[in-house]
């Protein structure tokens, strides 16, 4: 069975922690990077030898906002088919605003609780 690669780009570390405690949970075969630098984030994938299947990305990011991470990675032909899912603490209904613009992406934000956050996973992946 294929893994599943997972790039979360976050500059929360409390944030990134708990992810990656609910993708263990799944007991899925998943592997997960995390940058916390989305300018760094975005040099590494254009280099990578294994392109990850999902980019979780933060909105609020330093360097380069989560809209301008997107709106440069999908200048990249390699890079533009990757399934990008916002992954944000801003509601639901800012995201969509924010993101109303860029195409082919999905959205969620960051959820209240644990449960919450792997049940969202399970159904994304």
């Amino acid at each position: 069975m294929k893994n599943t690669v997972i790039l979360l780009v976050d500059d929360d570390d409390d944030d990134c922690e708990l992810f990656v405690a609910a993708i263990h949970s799944l007991n899925k075969n998943i592997i997960t990077t995390i940058s916390n630098n989305s300018l760094e984030a975005l040099n590494n994938l254009k280099v990578a030898a294994v392109l990850p299947d999902y980019i979780f990305l933060d909105m609020q990011m330093p360097y380069l906002s989560g809209a301008e991470f997107i709106q440069q990675l999908r200048q990249v032909p390699e890079l533009c088919k990757i399934q990008i899912v916002i992954y944000s603490s801003h509601s639901h209904e800012t995201l969509k605003n924010l993101t109303k613009e860029l195409e082919q992406v999905q959205i969620f934000s960051k959820p209240n609780n644990f449960n919450e956050l792997v049940s969202t996973l399970d159904n994304i992946l």
